[in-house]
């Protein structure tokens, strides 16, 4: 089924920020400070083609704004770090508005101050000149990624799982379009396989439409979880033979195969009825797809999968009639099962077939698949086979842990889900009850807009917030915390600079030049990082490196506050410059919260 919601970025992509332009107007002095018979190409034959001059940030007890390792240097120059650092620290000219105030020797590196005079300047203007756009960049321009993301299983529940890939594959979305990507979402629904074969046949022994049409979602679990109940109770007689109630759901699933009319308007009816209750949480999470092609789409495509692993010579046919590809010459132990001996496909030529069609319809330089860690040997396998096809298109998995509960791992079959529309209820009331008990003074209608935004938001920021590998045991306390590294923090803090802007009620002008205090230089230090962490989140598939961010500048700005005053500063142009920087800082906190797919308020 094909669903085009237009959700194409109309962000503008731009780059050449403060922070970049320091830091190679910095490589270049160093590179000149090592003598004329250096040069980058020759350090690479020697240290390798990824060597480069890298300017890092110093730890937070090592002076500096950016440090120059010399370590490497050693090798080629023939001299130790310290004396390397020492004599670059002594050679390199230091300009009267140049991008340098001094430079530091300190045990093998070249640390180094930035003119800070210089560089608010500079910062300033970037804000000024790309406004909301500020961050994005043009690294992906002319390029196109597919994202497969969400893929939620028809006739089950969305449960919190469900969730990862969801809020993971939607941020990577909104990072890449901030990239200049050409981003196209596609919800890759599981609404084929044996399992709906399971489920065709607990409908037709046990299925009630009535209760159905009430509540489908729970009620075809029911059917789901009752097959599986009642087949462990009825194995074959002699131990070996297939179960009988499999077996039955296995011609189910083969007559749908085949296209047999009653088949596919119950299946149809299912998918249905699960698209409308996913609908409502895609509404909720704000996640758009411009495609919503699940796995029945390509059942038609599968042949010609079959027919190009035969005729490439790659698959083998097995003695029982089975296609198999062995991959033990490229590493992988286990060979790719593509088609079962009575000529059914399998989830992997469905892959396949899913690959060859976005390759050839999209034309992508990228196909991203945000899929959990399970499913790490099925896509090792698939991108193998096409390598071995020929095709040169990259494709990554992005993979994630499991969500589990504190009785242990999420099982549909056995009825231990927690569904995810349960959590935004109870995320929900947690917020509105804590907005009520706070801020009695708030209309209604504005309470309950502020606990809807920001229930979502803790939900998010607590699978967005750490490395998506890790496993996520779920719990409610936790997952709806309003305290400490969560978005309703992230979230106030914005509102808290929005009320003293409001506050404040002045146009403001910029100073840079009087923003001298550590405190007002930290934070714009951090503010000008902005641009170079989305392509660090970006080029690591990794959203949890812009929470980090986000909570980073947070702590600068609680700082800041908490020692400089703003409305209270001493003279009107220093009032106006610290109410830029504060707004410079919240216009990245909104930018940054939006990357992770999580709205802010003006107030709280």
């Amino acid at each position: 089924m094909e669903k085009n919601t237009n959700s194409q970025s109309t962000i503008q992509p731009v780059e050449n920020y403060a922070i970049e332009r320091a830091k190679q107007n910095i490589r270049d002095k160093i590179i000149t400070g090592l003598g004329k018979d250096f040069t980058i190409e020759k350090a690479r034959k020697v240290l390798g083609e990824n060597f480069d001059i890298e300017l890092r940030i110093p730890p937070p007890n090592i002076e500096g704004h950016l440090s120059f390792p010399c370590f490497p240097l050693a090798k080629i120059l023939r001299k130790s770090p310290m004396i390397i650092a020492k004599e670059l620290a002594d050679t390199i000219p230091i300009e009267k508005d140049g991008y340098i105030d001094h430079l530091k020797e300190v045990k093998g590196f070249l640390n180094i101050f930035l003119n800070r005079e210089r560089f608010n300047r500079e910062i300033f203007m970037d804000f000024e000149k790309y406004g909301d756009d500020y961050g994005n960049s043009m690294e992906g321009k002319g390029k196109t990624v597919v994202i497969d993301l969400s893929s939620p299983n028809v006739a089950k529940p969305f449960s919190v799982g469900n969730v990862r890939s969801t809020t993971i594959g939607d941020s990577i979305s909104r990072i890449y379009k901030a990239l200049g990507w050409n981003v196209i979402n596609d919800n890759h629904l599981g609404d084929w396989g044996t399992q709906f074969g399971k489920l065709l046949y607990a409908y037709e022994v046990w299925g009630d439409n009535e209760k159905i049409g009430k509540d489908p979602i729970n009620e075809l679990l029911k059917l789901y979880v009752r097959f599986h109940n009642e087949m462990e109770g009825k194995g074959s007689d002699d131990g070996e033979s297939e179960n009988p109630m499999l077996t039955e759901a296995r011609k189910r699933f083969k007559l749908l195969e085949d296209k047999d009319p009653e088949m596919t308007r119950i299946w149809s009816w299912f998918v249905d009825l699960s698209m409308r209750e996913f609908n409502k949480i895609y509404d909720r999470l704000d996640v758009k797809f411009d495609y919503n092609f699940g796995e029945s789409f390509y059942s038609d495509k599968t042949d010609e999968v079959i027919d190009l692993l035969e005729e490439s010579g790659i698959a083998t046919r097995e003695e029982d009639g089975s296609l198999v590809v062995p991959l033990d010459k490229e590493g992988i132990s286990t060979p790719a099962l593509i088609q079962k001996k009575d000529g059914a496909t399998l989830y992997a030529t469905r892959e396949l077939a899913t690959i060859i069609y976005r390759i050839r319809r999209f034309q992508p330089d990228l196909i991203i698949y945000v899929v959990g860690s399970e499913q790490k040997l099925h896509f090792n396998q698939c991108f193998k086979v096409m390598e071995m096809l020929g095709f040169k298109t990259r494709c990554a998995h992005v993979d994630f842990g499991l969500v589990s509960l504190k009785e242990g791992k999420m099982s549909a079959r056995k009825g231990r889900v927690v569904f995810f529309d349960r959590v935004m209820a109870e995320g929900f009331q947690k917020a509105l009850e804590i907005l009520k008990e706070k801020r009695p003074d708030l209309p209604e209608e504005e309470k309950i807009e502020i606990a809807r935004v920001v229930s979502v938001g803790a939900i998010k920021f607590n699978d967005l917030a750490q490395n998506r590998v890790k496993n996520v045991v779920f719990d409610w306390d936790n997952m709806l915390s309003f305290e400490g590294d969560t978005a309703p923090y992230l979230q106030y803090s914005y509102a808290r600079v929005q009320s003293i802007l409001r506050k404040a009620d002045v146009e403001i002008e910029i100073y840079p030049e009087l923003l001298k205090e550590n405190e007002e230089f930290d934070l714009i230090r951090k503010l000008s990082r902005f641009p170079e962490t989305i392509k660090e989140a970006g080029n690591n598939f990794a959203p949890h490196i812009i929470a980090q961010y986000l909570l980073e500048i947070a702590r600068a700005f609680s700082v800041f506050y908490g020692k400089i005053p703003v409305l209270k500063a001493p003279g009107k142009k220093l009032m106006m410059s610290r109410l830029a920087l504060i707004r410079a800082y919240a216009d990245v906190i909104k930018r940054s919260l939006s990357l992770l797919g999580i709205d802010t308020l003006s107030r709280m």
